[in-house]
């Protein structure tokens, strides 16, 4: 690595919570450590300072208060003025770096486009687009995909001690996310997710007013709401891949109460509580005004209809 010289700024891109900055700061450590080919799992006492951000020629740059500021990218810019302390390169990594303003882009500018030798920055983003094209095209580009299911799995239950149950219901969840699967399991997530089954299970129980109730809960707030809504498509989704034989291609821990779905409603009944679920999340995520309460009502009345028949509601002949 120090033999081959790398590019003088790279654009990391991928879904948040995969690992782009984990990456980021190992690819420091392989600049800096004297041993790089002797220290694969970055033990060293260099490769520890870095990852404690403790190394006086490695900078990690965070938002502050959801902002990263010209000053801060003055402040890096002014260290770079320096040839490295301690190691070979100067690093700098800007972590979240699409919440750059404007300035702090305009200002990180002119170290993209005039770099001193031995100094590198990484750009670390989920969101790209929101960089301005100038910053982008100075950048060497390096695109992250999703984990694979069986490797949060793997992760979530050697690392993190969760039960194989839990961390395959997680990486099911996550989209392949090692960090949303974390989000998920230190919130209200998984007791949403166990109420939204209950409800999808078994439509008829607690009537109209226990749909409304519970939909009064769900549209306490947008990130909820569509939480909810994801939730029931991931579930609606499985059913239908029972129902046409594709069991192995779930993922997650309710086939028991995905069994019966599959065998006591129709495609057509499936596929049409689906397509109530993307109205709703498009709704919900629309930039306009909207009665979220109202639109959850609608979805879930119109759900218990389908799958519980027309019947759902009525009073009983008397």
């Amino acid at each position: 690595m120090q033999d081959a010289r790398p590019a003088h700024a790279y654009l990391f891109t991928g879904l948040q919570g995969i690992g782009k900055k984990l990456v980021a700061v190992r690819f420091a450590c392989m600049l800096n450590c004297p041993n790089p080919g002797e220290d694969s799992d970055f033990s060293c006492p260099t490769c520890r300072k870095i990852a404690a951000e403790k190394h006086p020629d490695v900078v990690i740059e965070k938002p502050e208060k959801g902002l990263i500021r010209i000053d801060r990218i003055r402040s890096l810019q002014s260290s770079f003025k320096y040839a490295p302390v301690e190691g070979n390169w100067r690093v700098a990594i800007i972590d979240d770096a699409h919440l750059m303003n404007r300035s702090a882009q305009n200002a990180l500018l002119k170290t993209l486009e005039e770099p001193p030798p031995f100094r590198l920055i990484i750009l670390v983003t989920p969101n790209p687009t929101v960089l301005l094209s100038t910053v982008r095209s100075r950048c060497r580009r390096i695109r992250f995909g999703s984990l694979s299911d069986t490797d949060i799995a793997e992760f979530l239950t050697h690392t993190k001690g969760f039960s194989r149950d839990r961390a395959r219901t997680l990486a099911w969840l996550s989209s392949g996310s090692i960090g949303r699967a974390l989000e998920m399991d230190g919130s209200h997530f998984m007791d949403l997710r166990e109420k939204i089954l209950r409800v999808l299970s078994d439509s008829t129980q607690g009537g109209i007013a226990g749909l409304l109730e519970f939909s009064g809960v769900i549209s306490a707030d947008r990130g909820t709401a569509l939480d909810a809504v994801e939730i029931a498509r991931c579930w609606i989704r499985d059913v239908l891949l029972h129902k046409t034989g594709c069991s192995d291609e779930i993922g997650g821990d309710s086939l028991d109460r995905i069994a019966p779905a599959a065998q006591h409603h129709d495609s057509e009944e499936l596929l049409a509580v689906y397509d109530e679920l993307a109205a709703a999340s498009e709704l919900i995520q629309a930039e306009i005004n909207v009665n979220r309460n109202l639109v959850t009502d609608v979805m879930m009345l119109r759900i218990a209809r389908i799958l519980s028949g027309p019947s759902f509601g009525t009073a009983p002949a008397g």
